[in-house]
This record gives C-alpha cells, sequence and structure tokens, in this order.
C-alpha cells in the first residue's frame, strides 16, 4: 500500500538535511504498510527548481541515495514544501522512473504522488499524447500530472492564486 508524507515549514529556517530527514523518518513510519520503492521531491537551489530522489526498495536505500548524492545539505530555507511517498506498485514495474512523485513537465510545473488507481489512465495517457505530453514513466499517476498540468494551460482565465 502506498504511503504519502507532506511536509512545509513557513517563515521558520530549516536547512536541507532536516528537511530530508523528516521527509525519509515520515516515510520510515509508514514501512509497516508494505511498499516497493521510495521517492521524494525537495526544492532546488534556484527559484522553480525541485529535486527528486529515487529509489528502489526501502527507505534505507532512499537514505542512502540521498547521503551519496552531491546535493548541499547545509543549504537553509525560510519557507518550502516537499512532498514524499512509498509505492505499491499496480501500473508500470518498481523501477527508479515509476518511483514518485511525478512530473507535469520538464519543468516540473506540477508535482503528484497519489494513493490508488486512475481506472482510465489508458485512455488519459491516449488523449494527452496527441496533444505533444510525452510520458516518462509507465505509471497511471502520471497521467494525472499532465492532465492537470493540460487543464492549467487551457484555461488561463480560471487560475487560482495563493496570494
Amino acid at each position: 500500500m502506498c504511503g504519502i508524507f507532506g511536509y512545509c515549514n513557513f517563515l521558520k529556517e530549516k536547512d536541507r538535511k532536516e528537511i530530508l530527514e523528516i521527509l525519509c523518518t515520515g516515510l520510515a513510519r509508514q514501512e509497516y504498510r508494505g511498499y516497493d520503492s521510495a521517492g521524494l521531491g525537495i526544492d532546488g537551489d534556484k527559484s522553480g527548481e525541485i529535486v527528486f530522489f529515487k529509489e528502489v526498495g526501502k527507505v534505507a536505500g532512499l537514505r542512502q541515495r540521498i547521503a551519496e548524492s552531491s546535493i548541499d545539505t547545509t543549504k537553509s530555507m525560510i519557507s518550502q514544501v516537499s512532498i514524499a511517498h512509498t509505492r505499491w506498485a499496480t501500473h508500470g514495474p518498481p523501477s527508479v522512473l515509476n518511483c514518485h512523485p511525478l512530473r507535469s513537465d520538464v519543468n516540473n510545473e506540477f508535482i503528484v504522488v497519489h494513493n490508488g488507481i486512475v481506472t482510465n489512465a489508458t485512455a488519459l495517457r491516449q488523449v494527452l499524447q496527441k496533444r505533444g505530453f510525452k510520458f516518462e514513466s509507465e505509471t497511471d499517476t502520471e497521467a494525472v500530472a499532465k492532465l492537470t498540468k493540460y487543464v492549467y494551460d487551457s484555461r488561463p482565465d480560471k487560475r487560482m492564486t495563493f496570494r
């Protein structure tokens, strides 16, 4: 069964090391649910940049992948939002490409994690591919990320703001 863990801090300084530890601990506390892979997305160095870490296997493997990376864990952030996920494969085999979070496009405009099955994912993929969307995974959830981007781009007059 999938597990989802999100974390945000607002006007409270945290460094990446602490943020990554909070995310991995949140996932580890859900390990009893069973899963085959884990991933997370955190803010990068540039505005709008997202850094992904994904690994097949247990959260310990995800922690190892993070430890082996060149990411600056000392960088502090005053406000940030991050998401983590453990996956039980239903569409597409366990693989780094199929780990969540999944993105809407190369600019990471929308990031999605999901627990469940998108029953019309095949039809959604076909429609979105005809509209030029390129899929990077074999998951049903990626169709949700792409569909969100398509709807957002199609309706500029209906965009929400959180400011």
